[in-house]
């Protein structure tokens, strides 16, 4: 009968490793997580010449290679940038707070809206399209310019972004683009007594945009909303704290406890 130690003890091991798991909680599921974009492709202040030249980088980069990831991970980001001289940085649902001093109906908070337009009071619609943040005063100024004398413009760029979970106060809530997401969720009231800041996720729409462990490396690093390329209606989850099941670690240590008397009582025969 002494045979049987080896089993039993390989039986005891996996009970052990089982009471384990259930002391710490289940394993989060894990895939492969997308990585924040470059802090100097994304910065709010990026201009047109800076990416021009990031884009340009990315490209020569991509082609000296030797390794397919790097290559394929170099095209994609330049390929980023280039959409974003394109199409500019505005989408639909952003908002901006405009200040126009000298033309106080003019100064108000206005939502981006489809074909990336925005409405002023008495003016025709202002197309967005191809125009960068760091862009935003000087373009705005040109094309209220058109209309009023001298315009002494001040436009703040927003995202509309939804703060949920384990937060103090959730809802949708529209910050600057150049905020940073620590600032961003204490500003929705921090994470509250059960919250767990290190297991926020974003979303969007209704899909893991960037898990927990992208967001930890957000968060340390200070980076912004914008760097992370946050879209107007995009959820940030802020997740709750871990609740260990004290009942299944009892009953699996019990089980594992009676299979070990078992297993004593049969080596010793």
């Amino acid at each position: 009968m002494r045979m049987a130690r080896p089993a039993g003890f390989a039986v005891l091991g996996v009970l052990l490793a089982a009471t384990a798991a259930c002391s710490h909680g289940s394993a989060p599921a894990t895939f492969p997580a997308p990585a924040l974009a470059d802090s100097s492709n994304r910065a709010a202040v990026a201009t047109r010449q800076e990416l021009e030249a990031l884009a340009a980088a990315d490209e020569r980069e991509a082609q000296s290679a030797s390794d397919p990831t790097v290559r394929s991970r170099k095209l994609a980001d330049a390929a980023g940038i280039r959409e974003r001289l394109r199409d500019g940085d505005f989408q639909v649902g952003d908002r901006i707070a405009l200040v126009v001093r000298g033309d106080s109906s003019l100064s108000d908070t206005v939502s981006v809206r489809a074909g990336r337009i925005i409405q002023l009071p008495n003016l025709p619609n202002i197309s967005l399209q191809g125009v960068l943040r760091s862009e935003l005063d000087g373009y705005l100024t040109k094309q209220i310019g058109k209309y009023l004398k001298n315009p002494d413009v001040d436009a703040t760029s927003l995202i509309r972004v939804a703060m949920l979970g384990q937060v103090g106060h959730p809802g949708f809530y529209s910050f600057p683009a150049d905020m940073t997401l620590s600032d961003a969720i204490m500003l929705a009231g921090g994470p509250t007594q059960g919250g767990d800041v290190n297991k926020t996720v974003v979303k969007r729409s209704n899909e893991v945009q960037y898990p927990d462990q992208v967001v930890r490396q957000a968060l340390a690093s200070g980076t912004t909303l914008d760097q992370m390329n946050l879209r107007a209606g995009d959820q940030v989850v802020v997740g709750e704290r871990s609740k260990h099941d004290w009942l299944r670690i009892v009953q699996v240590a019990s089980l594992g406890a009676g299979i070990l008397v078992s297993i004593y009582a049969l080596s010793h025969r």
